[in-house]
């Protein structure tokens, strides 16, 4: 178990100062103006930088879009039948590390019925004008109307990493016979990665609903971004073979819902750089490697649903610890879903007022672009 009993308190107080702003006007003193890149979008869901120097964007109704971002013009590169139920549907994408000779779009999305969901892992060949027909690669996944996942990055080692949520269920997330509720590593064909700690996909367990996943593109390590119930958000630094707790361990080691130390004892969890209490829903998740905004280069950036806010956080040297936040945006645009860098430094964000649990306006679902002041 990673010991932070140290920093837990410092680390709270930080906490309930950021959440007490999450609802209230973001400073003026912000370094950035912000302007629509595109609207009229319905539940955008992940945002990825193309091979081609386009944006690629899911809906969560099964479209795949190309986005100029100098022009704002979007095009269809294909769409996917999918089960859009709740938080079902199409999710994450992600590219082929070797695009131009393997031109491969990988997706998770929602297949099945209203009482049978799962999820499932796709991938679509791009021939420079529409994507092919989804070849699945891995399907079965725990799926439902809430808790389905799935983000999907391509790390440093050239495999895929998929978050699978427990589809409601948390018994699965600490059942390592299961999909759900973990942290996959797959390779680029969709099957078990070698060297993985359990011989078999999962990477980590002990998940509710891995919603943001990247690495940190220095030191390699793999940051998530997790919803908890109504307490315990979650950001996590990903561990092989860690074990992060849910549906025993809400958060820190505390015993804020119960033995939750002793659990943490017999299995070795591995606590969170930061919690929120009450929830804000933190969503997608990237670093900011740039030094167009100033003061940015190092910070992790991530969005939020229910506190409606973009959030900056500072890391420690060794990226081990949050040793600052600032909430950005708070309520100026609803909920947000996704942020990308891009890069030039400029930073994209979706907004996810369709989704069911937002107030959309006639302009909604929005993808914003942050550009600083100076230019």
């Amino acid at each position: 178990m990673i010991d932070l009993m140290g920093r837990r308190v410092a680390a709270a107080a930080v906490l309930m100062v950021a959440g007490a702003m999450t609802g209230g006007r973001t400073s003026k003193s912000e370094p950035f103006v912000v302007s629509a890149v595109v609207t009229g979008l319905d539940t955008p869901w992940d945002l990825a930088w193309g091979p081609d120097g386009m944006i690629w964007l899911s809906e969560r109704g099964g479209r795949i879009s190309r986005l100029n971002p100098a022009t704002g013009a979007r095009s269809t590169a294909g769409s996917i039948d999918v089960h859009q139920s709740g938080e079902g549907g199409l999710m994450g994408i992600a590219f082929h590390p070797d695009f131009a000779s393997s031109p491969y779009v990988y997706a998770m999305h929602t297949y099945g019925g209203m009482f049978s969901a799962h999820n499932k892992l796709v991938r679509m060949r791009w021939n420079g004008t529409a994507l092919s027909a989804p070849e699945t690669l891995l399907d079965g996944l725990p799926g439902g109307g809430i808790h389905n996942g799935s983000r999907i990055v391509v790390g440093p080692d050239r495999m895929l990493y998929v978050t699978t949520g427990d589809a409601g269920n948390g018994d699965v997330a600490q059942n390592l016979q299961s999909l759900g509720g973990k942290i996959l590593r797959l390779t680029l064909d969709g099957r078990p990665a070698p060297q993985n700690p359990f011989n078999t996909a999962v990477w980590s367990y002990g998940h509710r609903n891995g919603q943001g996943l990247v690495f940190h593109p220095s030191t390699g390590a793999l940051y998530e971004t997790e919803h908890g119930p109504s307490d315990n958000d979650e950001v996590n630094i990903i561990r092989r073979g860690g074990n992060y707790g849910w549906p025993d361990v809400h958060g820190f080691c505390d015993d804020d819902i119960g033995p939750e130390r002793a659990f943490c004892r017999a299995h070795s969890v591995i606590e969170p750089l930061a919690v929120w209490t009450p929830t804000i829903a933190i969503t997608g998740a990237d670093f900011y490697m740039s030094d167009r905004i100033p003061g940015w280069r190092g910070s992790l950036l991530a969005t939020s649903l229910k506190g409606e806010t973009l959030f900056r956080f500072t890391l420690s040297p060794d990226g081990t610890t949050i040793i600052g936040r600032e909430p950005l945006l708070a309520t100026r645009y609803g909920r947000l879903r996704d942020v990308l860098v891009a890069p030039n430094g400029d930073v994209y964000i979706a907004t996810s007022n369709r989704d069911g649990r937002g107030s959309p306006n006639r302009d909604d679902d929005r993808i914003l672009r942050l550009t600083p002041k100076s230019q």
